[in-house]
Parts: structure tokens; sequence; C-alpha cells
């Protein structure tokens, strides 16, 4: 038996031998329901604490997948349609970017086809939308909710685009909503300093400041939203959520391509078995997907009619 090689000590974290570094592989490129939770935990954290992205409940916290897992086939068709990279996991549960974490309230309502998140490309936020016109969820209705646009995990915005298509449908004679002119953060979002002037997310815990409760769910508040028939009846600083068309679609998928969770996913599904010289030619071609995105987006848009 040939001796074992010998390996320089001691070892530093990210040094282990050729072919023995754990540590330099991704959590997300496992194909594991594991690979889900451990995505959405270690993403939406705020401060150095697990909350719900609507209202920041930080206790008995859920999973909540935005494609359901019973919907295998609506997965596949979204992969091949180029709504979702083909590099996505297999399995719609395996997907940290089909999730979010929400509070127990707010996962009942999202299941339950009770409201739905838009996606706002001009803004790059996600918003909040209580379709069902449910009183206790009025103060988180038009407000941005605490996905962070730059995160490699953050959900695929075309999936909320089925979502909200499937709660417009349990709400056939629902009136189309309206939201704020100008779309702000969730009240918690601003108050306990989770997001900066720039929106940029602080995921780590703040050095030298004591803990502080996280808000819990309450009994409802009155506030100025008014309810969605009175936001259409001239209600000043509102309009009418666009609708979902072609053209939204489109703007939304091509922004898609140009986010970093789009280029990660793409980059953790690719096979990096050939030389260095043809890696590099694949990671450029990755990272550039932006610049081509407007050459296949007209045909994504006609293809969305048919979803």
């Amino acid at each position: 038996m040939p001796p074992l090689s010998a390996f320089p000590l001691p070892l530093q974290p990210f040094d282990a031998p050729l072919g023995f570094g754990w540590l330099e592989r991704e959590f997300s490129t496992l194909s594991t329901s594991t690979a889900f939770d451990t995505g959405l935990n270690e993403r939406d954290i705020f401060s150095g604490k697990n909350r719900c992205v609507v209202c920041g409940y930080g206790l008995y916290l859920e999973h909540c997948h935005i494609i359901p897992q019973s919907k295998p086939e609506l997965w596949a068709e979204l992969k091949a349609r180029r709504w979702l990279p083909e590099q996505a996991k297999h399995r719609v549960q395996h997907e940290p970017r089909n999730g979010i974490l929400m509070c127990p309230n707010h996962h009942k309502m999202f299941d339950s086809l009770d409201a739905f998140i838009r996606f706002d490309p001009q803004t790059r936020k996600f918003i909040f939308i209580n379709h069902s016109n449910r009183h206790e969820a009025q103060e988180h209705h038009g407000k941005a909710i605490a996905l962070d646009i730059q995160h490699r995990h953050v959900p695929f915005p075309s999936a909320f685009i089925i979502h909200e298509v499937r709660v417009r449908a349990a709400w056939p004679f629902q009136p189309d909503p309206h939201v704020p002119d100008e779309i702000n953060w969730q009240d918690w979002i601003t108050s306990d300093g989770v997001v900066d002037a720039t929106g940029k997310f602080r995921h780590d815990p703040e050095p030298d400041k004591h803990d502080v409760p996280l808000p819990s769910p309450s009994s409802p508040v009155e506030t100025q939203v008014p309810s969605l028939e009175a936001a259409g009846t001239g209600t000043s600083g509102w309009r009418r959520l666009a609708p979902v068309d072609d053209d939204l679609i489109a703007k939304i998928l091509a922004f898609q391509h140009t986010m970093p969770s789009w280029k990660a996913c793409v980059i953790e599904g690719t096979s990096w078995d050939g030389t260095a010289e043809e890696n590099m030619q694949k990671y450029v071609s990755i990272v550039g997907l932006g610049d081509s995105v407007s050459e296949t987006t007209d045909a994504q848009a006609h293809d969305a009619g048919s979803l």
C-alpha cells in the first residue's frame, strides 16, 4: 500500500487538501429539504434574528413554499419556459429560492390564497398585497416586505406571479387592489433599523446592543390604510396595482435574469469539470446573462398568456 501523502500543518479552515474540502461546498448545492430550510434561515435573518418577512414576528416561524409542493408539474413547466433557471433544484421543496420565512398567521394567509406578494421591478421591492381585504392584515398592505434583493437566495419573482394568479382566481369578484404611490418598507423594518438608507439589510447581529423583544401578533390596530374598495374612490396617494399582463411579466422576467439569486442558481447547477479555460468561459457567460436578456424577453412574454 503506498504511503499516505503528508499535509502541511496546521491546516487553516478553508485550506483543506485537494479533494477533502467539505467547507468549500455550499450547502445550497445539496438537493434536500435541508438546503431549503437552511437557505431560508440563513437569508431571512435580521440583526442576528430570524423573523417573519411580513410582520417581523420572531417566534414559531414556518418555512413557506411559493410554488406548492403539490405542484411539481408546474415547477417543471416554469423551468422549461425559462421562468426559472434550468439549474434550479429538481424538486420544488428543495429550492430555497422558492420559499419565505413567515409567522403562522401570514403563512396561513399565503397558503389560503388570501394574500399575494408582487415584485416591483421599478422599486426593486417585494410588496405585500392583502387581496382578501382582511382587516387584521391591512396595516401590512401595500408595503415592502423584508426580502433582500441582493441575497443569492432571494426568491424568484416569477414564482410570485404564479401565486398571484392563483389568489386572484380564488377571489374572482374582488376589486383590483390599490397600493400607495410611494412604496415604503413595513413599519418594523425601518423602526428596528434592519435596513439602511441605501436599502441594504443588516443580517448580522449589531455589536454592543442588548437584545430587544421582537414584535408579536397583536389585536388588529387602526391604521391610515384605506380598504381596498375605498382606495379606488379617489383616495389621494394611492394607485391601482398594475395588472398581470405581458408587459409586466416581460419586465419582471428581464430583471430576474440580472439578479444575484438567478446567477448564483445557475452557477450552483453548472458542472465545473472542464479545464480552467472552459470553466472561465462558462462563468463569464453566466455572470453576463443580463446583457442578453432583451433577446429572450419577447418570447417569454409570448408564453405568459398560456399559463
